[in-house]
């Protein structure tokens, strides 16, 4: 399990430091990367939908407060508010 959880969050390093926007990088860095270490299993499998589900720009919309995310991201983005 371990192994795969490493392996998750090289995806979502990887996925985060290529957003294509300095404004992705940024919020990413913060919020993701930052604490890749505090996020169980399962968010860490939720940031991984979150990024096939929404583009960049969408998702910093999201945490712009702009639009709303999927009800299924509600815990997730709560954690990360309280970072």
């Amino acid at each position: 399990m371990k192994k795969v959880k490493n392996n998750l969050k090289k995806q979502i390093l990887f996925r985060s430091n290529y957003s294509g926007t300095k404004e992705s990088d940024i919020i990413y860095n913060k919020y993701f990367i930052n604490n890749l270490d505090r996020f169980s299993y399962n968010e860490l499998e939720l940031i991984k939908d979150l990024f096939n589900e929404y583009s960049d720009p969408e998702i910093l919309l999201i945490f712009s407060k702009k639009i709303k995310f999927k009800k299924k991201f509600k815990n997730l983005f709560e954690k990360i508010n309280n970072y």
